[in-house]
């Protein structure tokens, strides 16, 4: 029998290459972990929505105050980063988003690359903001950890995919500022850029906690989140502090993620599953992949505090099994094909990793494996399997990415009609059982 096999459709072969790069992703070192290794699905527009207005500020940096957007003059410092001298200045525009504020420590390039769009986009304010409005959630202590963010107990749970904050950002710092070896010429330009924000998020900011001295270093490393700069050549990573998203605190198994939109320079924090009233809000600063042992002291190293959330905190027992899945699921992924000629195997070790992440509750990396199970079982013509897999993906993606992704609607088109999907039957090689598939009932009528 013949074992040639034809190349399957694109679309398997994108599932697949996301898998690959997620895989990739994850050797990444553990510097970058804390900052960017992003729990949820990060929206990057900067290939669709190109700025159509841009502020023309002067790479040179001194003719920048005298431009929309920006509110002040711009204080700026030479450091060396990745052994080359760049210019870095703080920039702000006191009245952005209803008078909350913005600043930004970043090269003049990037500067130059906010648009004025971006700034007709603000939200909310300082006033209003989701969650906060509507009386979700509230800042409580914590015990040991300080202060947290609660649902209220007098509401209903706040179910999964739910937004909880949606806010923007009061500060972005390019990451490369925070190497540079002078440490008075990064304050400096920080701190510039902290005063020089209304009031009201200055005292945010200044309220947030640091892990060492509390300096203006401290508090941005300690509280940010990392994003990526699409809209200049080299793609820069920067530093955002959102000062009611920095007050939730850390879980190895939160119950919400995040998502970022660089073009509205919004922030979405979302339930992953559903949340009880009177449960503490959490989000996960990284490492929760890793084995327990290595896990906490990843934690102590980098974030300055020993994890007393529930898995850590659970039975040996507990703790056990939960390793061994985690190393079930390194395992399995490090087999996982590299080339979609290979689909059968997706068969043998999908279901597997699938299982093992629920158990682990790590629902964030769910969709994208079964949406490849899903192109999977339809490259083969199982239509039951394609259509089972491909609803399950389109809830969990509902979630991740949104009600109204279109990681959502993709999947929910394919639940709806899996024969009219690309992948249907696009398998040549040998049939699963040994035997050649019947063909469709329409090439049977011919």
């Amino acid at each position: 029998m013949s074992s040639h096999k034809k190349r399957p459709s694109s679309r398997f072969h994108l599932a697949l290459s996301a898998l690959v790069l997620t895989a990739a992703a994850r050797t990444a070192r553990a510097q970058e972990e804390i900052y960017y290794e992003p729990r949820s699905a990060v929206i990057h527009d900067g290939l669709i929505n190109k700025p159509t207005n841009v502020c023309p500020v002067s790479y040179g940096g001194i003719e920048a105050s005298k431009t929309f957007p920006w509110t002040h003059n711009p204080t700026c410092v030479d450091v060396t980063a990745d052994g080359a001298s760049k210019t870095f200045c703080a920039y702000t525009n006191a009245g952005y988003n209803n008078g909350r504020g913005i600043s930004f420590v970043v090269t003049p390039e990037v500067a130059a690359s906010v648009s004025m769009d971006t700034f007709g986009m603000g939200i909310g304010g300082l006033e209003g903001q989701v969650g906060e409005e509507t009386g979700m959630w509230e800042v409580r202590d914590a015990g040991v950890k300080g202060k947290g963010l609660f649902a209220k107990k007098d509401i209903g749970a706040i179910f999964a995919g739910e937004s909880l904050i949606v806010q923007t950002p009061v500060l972005f710092v390019a990451k490369d500022v925070l190497d540079d070896s002078s440490i008075a010429k990064t304050q400096r330009v920080l701190e510039k850029a902290m005063e020089q924000l209304p009031e009201k998020s200055r005292m945010l900011v200044k309220k947030l906690s640091g892990n060492k001295d509390g300096s203006a270093e401290d508090i941005v490393t300690t509280n940010s989140i990392g994003v990526k700069w699409p809209w200049v050549d080299e793609i820069p990573e920067l530093l955002s502090v959102t000062p009611e998203i920095a007050r939730i605190n850390h879980a190895c198994r939160p119950n919400t993620l995040w998502r970022f939109s660089d073009y509205t320079l919004t922030f979405d924090v979302f339930a992953l599953r559903e949340i009880k009233p009177g449960e503490e809000i959490t989000r996960s600063y990284g490492y929760e992949k890793r084995p327990h042992r290595r896990r906490v002291m990843s934690l102590e190293a980098n974030c300055g505090f020993t994890c007393a959330c529930p898995l850590c905190t659970a039975s040996d027992e507990e703790i056990m099994a939960s390793n061994d899945r985690l190393s079930e699921i390194k395992a399995l992924k490090s087999v996982m094909p590299t080339d979609e000629t290979d689909a059968p195997r997706f068969l043998e070790l999908l279901p597997s990793l699938i299982k093992h992440l629920e158990e682990e509750g790590l629902i964030a990396e769910l969709p994208g494996y079964e949406e490849t199970l899903a192109y999977t079982w339809s490259m083969f013509g199982k239509e039951d399997e394609a259509r089972y897999w491909a609803g399950r993906a389109q809830k969990h993606w509902a979630v991740i990415a949104g009600k109204e992704s279109w990681e959502q609607r993709r999947c929910g088109d394919m639940e709806r009609d899996v024969k009219s999907h690309k992948t249907w039957k696009s398998w040549k090689g040998e049939p699963l059982d040994g035997k050649k598939e019947d063909e469709d009932e329409d090439e049977d009528e011919d």
